[in-house]
């Protein structure tokens, strides 16, 4: 009679199981998905700010300079000044995405890629502008 119980009992266990890890592993799926979407917007939304302060020094003239804050999320390998583009390349599981924005003249500089958040100084001088954090 006990082992009969115990196999029962073993049967329920084992057809709840059966249910409950295609939801878990489904869950999980989605969670990271929503996180690297996620993280990809803080990317995009901090590189848009980032571009469109320095298109705003730069038009102000030489001289000219403003403080603003960013957020560097997770998984944040690079960021780079290429002449007048601002790239982060942000690692995903899908590999490396590069989030850029093309500001309207040379930007020199640089961030660390350390998450978190970042007070950044931006400058206009003759010809360029310079980003860095204070």
């Amino acid at each position: 009679m006990k082992a009969q119980v115990a196999l029962e009992y073993l049967i329920i266990v084992s057809f709840a199981l059966l249910v409950l890890v295609p939801y878990v592993l489904y869950l999980n799926d989605l969670s990271q998905s929503y996180s690297e979407t996620n993280k990809l917007t803080i990317a995009k939304n901090s590189v848009d700010k980032l571009g469109r302060n320095v298109d705003w020094v730069y038009s102000q003239g030489e001289g000219a300079k403003i403080e603003t804050e960013i957020l560097v999320p997770d998984g944040v390998e690079s960021i780079e000044f290429l002449n007048n583009t601002i790239v982060w390349k942000v690692r995903t599981s899908a590999g490396v995405s590069d989030v850029f924005y093309t500001a309207v003249t040379n930007v020199t500089g640089s961030i660390p890629t350390t998450p978190g958040y970042k007070i950044v100084l931006i400058q206009a001088f003759r010809g360029y502008v310079n980003v860095s954090t204070g």
